[in-house]
C-alpha cells in the first residue's frame, strides 16, 4: 500500500460516479474542488456523488475546496479561447466582454490601473507572454511576444507589479461560507502572502463554527519570505508551482520546493506538491520520463501528498493517471530513508511517545503501527516522523478520519470510544488483523491516550 497521498481535482472528465470510484480504487485520497472553475450546481452534484463513492468503496475520501484568492484571470471567450499569434496586437479591456482575437476582459478590471507601458504580462502560468505597448483609461494594448491558445479563465501574472487585489473579497467569502456549509475537510488558500492572510480566514472559520484545516498555497516570493510564519498558523502548505514558477526564476523552483517541504516537516505540518506532475497524461496513456522523476523527487523530498489538476479535470485518462501516480509513489517510497530525526521536535508528551513509537517500530521492523486517536494528532505526529510501517489510525468520527487523508502513511478507520486501555488495545489488534494479513510473530506497535482527551501517553508492543 502506498504512503504518499494523492489529491485529485474534479472536473468534466471526472464528475461521473464510476470514474470517481475507479480513481479512489486506484489511489485517490482527497477530492479537490477548484472554485476558479466549478460552479455551485456542479459542486452540489459532486458532493452527492462523492458520498455515494465513500459508501461504495468504504474509504474516507476527504473533500478539499480551493479558493480563488486574489488571483488575476482572463474572462471567457466566444469560442472557448483564442489563438495568440506572435507579433500581433490584443487589447485587455476593463469592460466585461466575451473575448475574441481582438480583445478580452479580466476578472479584476481595476488591476489594469496598476499595469503600465513596458510591463510584461504572462498568461497561463507563463506559457504565453505579452508586452504592454500602450495604456489608456479603459484598456491596455499589448504586443504578443510568445503565442499559444488562451482558454477561458486562465491565469495572468504581472511580475514585479502589485495589483492591489484584496486577499478575501466578497466572492471568496461567499465561496468559503459555501465550503463550510458543504463538508469542507480542507480549505486551500490561494496566493497567501503572510500570516495575516491566513489569520483572516481562520477567524472567518471560527465565526461560523468550522474547524476545516487550512492549506496555504505558496505562489509568490512574498510568501517565500514569510514562509515560517505562514506555516506556523496553517495546518499544511502546498507548493503551487504554476504561479510560483512564474513569480520566481523557474530554475530556482526545485530549491524552493525543497525549502517549503523541509519547513513544513520541521513544524509537523502537511506538505503538498502540485502542478503539472503528470501533465502529459491529459492526452497520453503514459507519462514522460521527466514527470516520473518529478513525482518521485517530491516523495523523496518528504512530501505528504502530490496533486493532479488538469490531468483529472479535463484529461482523457483520469483513473489511469491516478493509478500511474500511485505506482510511482509506491516505488519511490521503497527508497526513502526511515531514520528518525529528533532535532526539530518539541519536548512534550505527544512527541516523546511518538518518537519512541517510530523508533521502536523501525528497530523491530514492525508490520503496523496502530494509533488510537480522537483528534488525529497522535497519527499526525507519527506520520511526520516517517516510520517504515504504515499507520492505522483508529478514530471515533468520520470527520477525524477524513482530516487524516493527507498525512503520509496514515490509513484511518472509524471505531468506538472505549473506557479502558485494555479495550483500546483489543480493538487495535482486531482492526490491525482486518487491515492487513498479519503472520505469527509479526510485531504491531499500539499507541494512544487514556483517559479520553489526555495527550498521547502510552505505547504497547504486541507480538502476533
Amino acid at each position: 500500500m502506498k504512503k504518499t497521498k494523492i489529491i485529485c481535482s474534479l472536473g468534466p472528465s471526472s464528475y461521473d460516479e464510476d470514474v470517481i470510484t475507479n480513481m479512489v480504487n486506484n489511489g485517490m485520497d482527497t477530492a479537490r474542488i477548484n472554485f476558479s472553475h466549478a460552479n455551485k450546481d456542479e459542486v452540489l452534484k459532486v458532493i452527492t456523488t462523492l458520498k455515494n463513492v465513500r459508501e461504495k468503496t468504504k474509504k474516507n475520501v476527504a473533500l478539499l475546496y480551493d479558493t480563488k484568492g486574489p488571483e488575476f484571470r482572463c474572462g471567457d471567450f466566444k469560442d472557448g479561447g483564442i489563438n495568440l499569434i506572435p507579433g500581433k496586437l490584443v487589447d485587455i479591456v476593463k469592460e466585461m466582454v466575451l473575448g475574441d482575437s481582438a480583445r478580452f476582459s479580466v476578472n479584476h478590471p481595476d488591476c489594469l490601473n496598476y499595469i503600465n507601458k513596458g510591463d510584461t504580462i504572462l498568461l497561463e502560468n507563463g506559457l504565453m507572454k505579452l508586452e504592454v505597448i500602450e495604456k489608456s483609461d479603459d484598456k491596455l494594448t499589448c504586443k504578443i511576444i510568445d503565442g499559444g491558445f488562451l482558454g477561458n479563465k486562465k491565469s495572468i501574472n504581472v511580475p514585479g507589479v502589485n495589483l492591489n487585489i484584496p486577499f478575501i473579497n466578497e466572492a471568496d467569502k461567499e465561496d468559503i461560507l459555501f465550503a463550510i456549509d458543504h463538508e469542507a475537510d480542507f480549505l486551500a488558500l490561494s496566493f497567501v502572502s503572510d500570516a495575516e492572510d491566513v489569520e483572516r480566514v481562520r477567524e472567518l472559520l471560527k465565526e461560523h463554527n468550522s474547524d476545516a484545516l487550512i492549506i496555504s498555497k505558496i505562489e509568490n516570493k512574498t510568501a517565500i519570505n514569510n514562509l515560517k510564519e505562514i506555516i506556523e498558523i496553517s495546518d499544511g502548505v502546498m507548493v503551487a508551482r504554476g504561479d510560483l514558477g512564474v513569480e520566481v526564476a523557474m530554475e530556482e523552483l526545485p530549491f524552493y520546493q525543497k525549502e517549503i517541504i523541509d519547513e513544513a516537516r520541521r513544524q509537523g505540518k502537511i506538505a503538498i506538491v502540485a502542478t503539472e506532475m503528470l501533465e502529459s497524461m491529459k492526452n497520453s496513456i503514459r507519462p514522460t520520463r521527466a514527470e516520473i522523476i518529478d513525482v518521485s523527487n517530491a516523495v523523496l523530498n518528504g512530501a505528504d501528498a502530490v496533486m493532479l489538476s488538469g490531468e483529472t479535470t479535463v484529461g482523457k485518462y483520469p483513473a489511469l493517471t491516478v493509478k500511474c501516480m500511485s505506482n510511482i509513489c509506491k516505488t519511490a517510497e521503497k527508497h526513502l530513508s526511515y531514520n528518525v530525526d529528533f532535532k526539530h521536535l518539541k519536548k512534550d508528551f505527544k512527541n516523546a511517545i511518538s518518537s519512541s513509537v517510530v523508533e521502536t517500530s523501525n528497530i523491530l521492523n514492525a508490520k503496523l503501527i496502530v494509533a488510537a486517536t480522537i483528534s488525529g494528532n497522535t497519527a499526525k505526529a507519527i506520520s511526520n516522523l516517517r516510520s517504515g510501517a504504515l499507520v492505522l489510525a483508529t478514530c471515533t468520527s468520520y470527520k477525524t478520519a477524513r482530516r487524516l487523508a493527507l498525512n503520509f502513511g496514515v490509513y484511518p478507520k472509524v471505531t468506538n470510544v472505549y473506557d479502558t486501555t485494555d479495550e483500546i488495545v483489543d480493538d487495535a489488534i482486531k482492526n490491525a488483523k482486518e487491515f492487513m494479513d498479519l503472520k505469527e510473530n509479526d510485531y504491531v506497535i499500539i499507541t494512544g491516550a487514556f483517559p479520553k482527551n489526555s495527550p498521547t501517553n502510552f505505547m504497547k508492543i504486541e507480538k502476533i
